[in-house]
C-alpha cells in the first residue's frame, strides 16, 4: 500500500528507473497469515463400520423417496405459481373487460339524456302549440266558442232506457 506521498513521488516523475527505485521494499505486500479459528468441539471420526447390503439397499430406497418427493413437490409449486399467473391474467382481462363495458354504459347514459332533453323540447306545451297554429293552421279558442252541456238530462235519459231494457228481459 502506498500513501500519498510516495504517488506523488513517483506518478510525476518521467524516468522509469526512478519511479522503480521509489518503492520501499521494506513494507510487505502479503497478505497477513491467517490463523485457524478455535475448535468448537468438532470431532472427524473415521466410520470403520462396514454397512450391510440390506442397509445400503433400504437406504438407497429411502434416498429415491426423498428425491421423488422433493421433485414432485418442486412440480407442484411451479403448477401453482403458473395456475396463479393465470388466475392474475384472467382477472386482469375481467377487469379492461368492465371498464369497456362501464364505459359504453356512460356513453348510453349520456345519450339516454340527450335524448330525454329532445324529447322534452318537442313535447313542452309551447312547442306543441307553435306546430298547431304553423303546421297544421289552427287557431286558438275563443271563449265565444266553448259550450256547456246540461248533462243531467242525458242521465235521466241513459237510466228511463235501463228500465226499459230490464222491463223487456
Amino acid at each position: 500500500m502506498t500513501n500519498t506521498g510516495d504517488f506523488r513521488r513517483y506518478s510525476y516523475s518521467r524516468d522509469a528507473a526512478y519511479a522503480l527505485e521509489s518503492f520501499n521494499l521494506t513494507r510487505s505486500s502479503a497478505a497477513p497469515k491467517r490463523e485457524p479459528k478455535a475448535d468448537k468441539g468438532l470431532k472427524v471420526r473415521e466410520n470403520r463400520g462396514r454397512k450391510s447390503t440390506a442397509v445400503l439397499i433400504r437406504e438407497e430406497k429411502l434416498n429415491s423417496r426423498r428425491a421423488a418427493l422433493i421433485v414432485t413437490s418442486a412440480v407442484l409449486v411451479i403448477a401453482m405459481m403458473f395456475c396463479a399467473i393465470g388466475s392474475m391474467a384472467h382477472k386482469n382481462e375481467l377487469i379492461h373487460e368492465i371498464a369497456r363495458y362501464e364505459h359504453q354504459l356512460a356513453i348510453a347514459q349520456s345519450e339516454n339524456t340527450r335524448i330525454n332533453s329532445e324529447l322534452d323540447a318537442l313535447v313542452s306545451m309551447s312547442q306543441i302549440d307553435k306546430y298547431a297554429v304553423e303546421e297544421l293552421g289552427m287557431t286558438k279558442m275563443q271563449p265565444n266558442q266553448i259550450r256547456y252541456i246540461d248533462v243531467t238530462a242525458y242521465e235521466e235519459n241513459y237510466a228511463i232506457g235501463l228500465q226499459a231494457l230490464e222491463a223487456a228481459e
